[in-house]
């Protein structure tokens, strides 16, 4: 098995570190982008341009040949890897291929994603949520962070929203499953990435209060609202000075079951397509 991370630090597991360092900058763009875009052919011409924009033609493919042959011995360094497999050159196309020993964290998100948003909640199972909550604690931060082409800029901005998407809902599904503890714990790593995402945070201060953590929520509470001042330049919204204000009122029983319906909330919509 090949671990490879694109998600914050990209790098490659149970491989030598040093081969995916050599592939320099230009060659780890071309993997991140053969990595996004699997299995379909992309045009050798087009990839020269794309990281190669600044060398001649003939530079330009010994560059792109060199990169491949980077990244072929890459891949080479797992144990399941056969010649011939996972990167190709078809004629003036290069194709690398899905293979089941490539364990891809963009890749894994995606998948989990497509379990997360596009069916009912309750079919969420207890083994469903523990694969899903691995893949989402994988998110170290941006895809390919420190680069700004426009297909990255976009897929970027495509992942962090299915990243948040799905951590909301899975926030949502432990919390009313009484889960407070994994439910706090996934709010606080999806906001390490998204801080000012308002909707998580009135999440997490609900669970704190239902965890008899009332203090905490109202502590967590006024450091957020004074860095989105700081920094923003904005007060909170409506529903979430209503929430604070339902938990710094939280007295007992009753008031908790009403507070614990925010869990459920507007969010019982049909899912987005992926």
């Amino acid at each position: 098995m090949l671990a490879v991370s694109f998600l914050g630090a990209s790098r490659v597991t149970s491989s030598s570190e040093k081969i995916w360092s050599d592939l320099g900058p230009a060659g780890r763009r071309l993997a991140g982008f053969l990595f996004t875009f699997p299995d379909r052919p992309h045009r050798r011409e087009r990839l020269i341009d794309l990281f190669w924009p600044e060398l001649d033609a003939e530079r330009g493919r010994r560059a792109m040949n060199s990169a491949v042959w980077r990244l072929r011995k890459l891949l080479a360094s797992a144990p399941e890897y056969k010649e011939g497999h996972s990167l190709r050159t078809v004629g003036p196309e290069t194709i690398l291929e899905r293979t089941p020993w490539l364990d891809v964290d963009t890749w894994a998100l995606l998948e989990a994603a497509q379990t997360t948003l596009s069916g009912p909640e309750p079919d969420l199972g207890s083994a469903a949520i523990k694969e899903i909550l691995a893949v989402l604690y994988r998110y170290e931060g941006p895809f390919l962070d420190g680069e700004d082409a426009d297909w990255i800029l976009e897929e970027r901005e495509r992942l962090h929203s299915l990243f948040i998407r799905s951590a909301m809902i899975v926030v949502r599904h432990l919390g009313l499953c009484a889960q407070y503890h994994d439910a706090i714990l996934l709010a606080r790593h999806a906001l390490r990435f998204d801080p000012y995402r308002e909707e998580l945070v009135r999440h997490l201060l609900t669970l704190l209060a239902l965890d008899e953590r009332r203090i905490d929520a109202i502590r967590y509470y006024d450091h957020w609202i004074g860095m989105i001042r700081k920094e923003l330049g904005i007060s909170p919204l409506p529903a979430t000075r209503a929430a604070i204000e339902e938990i710094r009122d939280l007295h007992n029983a009753e008031n908790a079951q009403h507070l614990r319906a925010r869990l459920v909330g507007r969010d019982e919509r049909p899912r987005f397509a992926i």
